[in-house]
């Protein structure tokens, strides 16, 4: 029988983006405002690009859509983290 994979360490972008419900392209935007963490791009060769997020980002995403639905701003989204106000959740 084959080895079991390891665990990932990483979520993808469609995974961010359902939990902030927005469009792959939206994560990355909200990642460049500073309100997601920094994503790794990686070249597929011919499959193309994709991205690579820390665990934590999907949680984060829906931290901030509920912050965002409650009618904060970007900028004070921002502030909020810079505060400490979003604490990843434990991963393994």
């Amino acid at each position: 029988m084959a080895d079991p994979l390891p665990p990932r360490t990483w979520a993808t972008s469609a995974e961010v983006a359902a939990a902030g419900r927005i469009t792959t392209v939206t994560a990355q935007d909200w990642a460049r405002r500073g309100v997601l963490p920094a994503y790794q791009r990686i070249h597929g060769g011919a499959r193309g690009q994709s991205a690579r997020w820390p665990l934590y980002a999907p949680a984060q995403a829906a931290w901030v859509r509920a912050r965002l639905d409650a009618g904060f701003t970007f900028a004070e989204i921002a502030e909020m983290l810079e505060r400490g106000e979003f604490s990843p959740p434990s991963v393994g």
